[in-house]
């Protein structure tokens, strides 16, 4: 069984929510070489590796369980999270159980622009949890075992059974933009999955209710045997309850030259700062499509948004959990394909 199979199989995120853990200014996207490498070699629906997830955390933390979403949501890009966000990650309860396995949802944290989430799979002792992102033919360290060969060898080798797993959201009741995935054993049997998704609100929600799907594919080494095996996959939802957090306007801005980026006509800027970060929304409108394909992404001046961002030359562009500070008078840059300018705009305050 294939990895696309898998992925297709527990109707994992499209292309549109592939989400990178790099800064998203692309000049500070070439700082980051732990990520570039391993997504070169294969595309994944994670937006942090496992073996970027062994860096940031180490060997000893590895071995200890620490995965709290404190914990899983470091990296080296953005360092630790804000004191400030981590004492308002709220505890979660919701659990369920399926065919050998079960899950909780562990914690949570949500602001107007992010919504963070852990959830924990274990299974019986005959079964061994994987990433929904990998298949058979995945390495070891993938569950965080050591040692050569792959996780259907290990399978086999050990008469288990692997159980593929993965999260999904509701999109469109948290407005997401983009989202993504890392995953985390702390032993073959546990596994720990880290939500990490951009919304697209601009308003305050107040509490929020929706539901965690939890979706598992069984994988047994027979089932490399036979050619024409379907799999079942075991669907359960847990209902979430969301208290989006507060934040801090910062200013509503008009730019200097609304047709400085070609194909675009740019709107309102507006500025927040959450526990998280600053928070970046753009209006823009789309005059000429084909001109507008050149734009990759917007950097604002003196910030690096650790988020996994969103660019819409339609609608609002969505960047967060900014770190820096972007002046009186914000100038953002607009980059192409290439990583250069495009244009350079300043936005006057208006509220």
């Amino acid at each position: 069984m294939k990895r696309e199979t898998i992925t297709r199989m527990l109707n994992g995120l499209d292309d549109r929510y592939i989400s990178e853990a790099a800064v998203l200014c692309p000049d500070a996207m070439r700082e980051s070489p732990e990520r570039i490498a391993p997504m070169k070699r294969k595309r994944r629906i994670t937006f942090v590796l496992a073996a970027a997830l062994l860096l940031s955390l180490g060997i000893a933390a590895y071995a200890a369980g620490l995965f709290g979403l404190r914990e899983l949501y470091r990296n080296p890009n953005r360092g630790e999270m804000p004191e400030e966000a981590a004492a308002l990650i709220t505890e979660q309860s919701a659990a369920v159980e399926g065919e050998g396995w079960r899950a909780r949802v562990l914690e949570s944290y949500c602001d107007e622009g992010n919504v963070l989430l852990t959830v924990q799979l274990s299974a019986d002792a005959g079964y061994l949890v994987a990433p929904g992102a990998e298949d058979p033919n995945s390495p070891l360290w993938t569950i965080g075992l050591e040692g050569e060969g792959t996780l259907g060898d290990y399978a086999r080798r050990e008469g288990k059974t692997l159980l593929f797993a993965e999260i999904a959201l509701d999109r469109e009741a948290l407005e997401l933009s983009t989202a993504g995935m890392r995953f985390a054993n702390s032993s073959p049997q546990e596994m720990t999955v880290y939500f990490e998704g951009t919304r697209r609100g601009d308003e305050a929600a107040g509490t929020l209710e929706t539901s965690c799907t939890v979706l598992v594919l069984p994988w047994t080494p027979e089932a490399a045997e036979q050619e024409n095996v379907s799999p079942v996959v075991e669907r359960r939802s847990l209902p979430l309850t969301l208290e989006e957090i507060g934040s801090t306007p910062l200013g509503r801005y008009a730019p200097a030259d609304a047709y400085a980026v070609p194909g675009v006509e740019l709107g309102e800027l507006r500025l927040t700062q959450t526990p998280l970060g600053l928070s970046l929304r753009l209006e823009m409108s789309q005059l000429d499509p084909e001109a507008a394909k050149q734009l990759l992404t917007l950097c604002l001046e003196g910030v690096e948004f650790h988020g996994s961002g969103s660019l819409d030359t339609d609608g609002i562009s969505v960047f967060d959990q900014g770190q820096g500070s972007f002046g009186e008078r914000p100038v953002i840059r607009f980059l192409d394909w290439d990583k250069n300018t495009l244009a350079e705009v300043t936005f006057e305050k208006i509220g």
